[in-house]
């Protein structure tokens, strides 16, 4: 029997050691980190958010997406420790409009444990650019949170490869 394993994703689980194909919205705020806080594998990534309550990015562009289709969307996410904020938000979408191209979002009050996100997109082109957006709340605009990412997925039909299920 055979499976089909259609992750439009590149580096998931950042299990490369690298940040590569993925691009973060500024200099040394995405940082691969591994050990055994990964939620799958060894690596995952931990990205800072930014001072004065904004956001920071990673975006990876996907390929050989099939227009029309729907695709489901998961992802890993944890804010390690409070370090001064109250709460942090993870927002996805697709392309450059975040209210059009809305995947998924969440407010993450709880510190120190895995959380999934989750969502549903329809491709519109066969080539879109995924935006994975972290932002922490903090009452001093001088604080910065990090909110950690893992395990990314966004399946569907398209670009699919077949691996043998035994």
């Amino acid at each position: 029997m055979a499976l089909s394993v259609c992750n439009a994703v590149i580096n998931p689980s950042f299990e490369t050691g690298n940040l590569s194909p993925w691009t973060a919205s500024a200099v040394n705020v995405a940082k691969i980190s591994n050990g055994t806080s990964a939620y799958d594998g060894d690596y995952y990534l931990n990205l800072q958010t930014a001072y004065g309550n904004r956001g920071n990015t990673i975006s990876q562009h996907l390929k050989h997406l099939t227009p029309r289709s729907e695709y489901d969307f998961n992802v890993k996410v944890q804010v390690p420790s409070p370090g001064g904020v109250e709460y942090c938000s993870v927002y996805v979408y697709m392309g450059k409009n975040a209210t059009i191209g809305k995947i998924a979002s969440a407010n993450i009050f709880n510190f120190g444990e895995w959380e999934t996100l989750t969502g549903t997109y329809k491709a519109k082109r066969p080539q879109e650019t995924l935006n994975i957006i972290a932002a922490c709340d903090s009452e001093d605009s001088s604080v910065t949170g990090n909110v950690w990412i893992d395990d990314i997925s966004f399946d569907g039909p398209g670009n699919c490869k077949t691996k043998s299920d035994e």
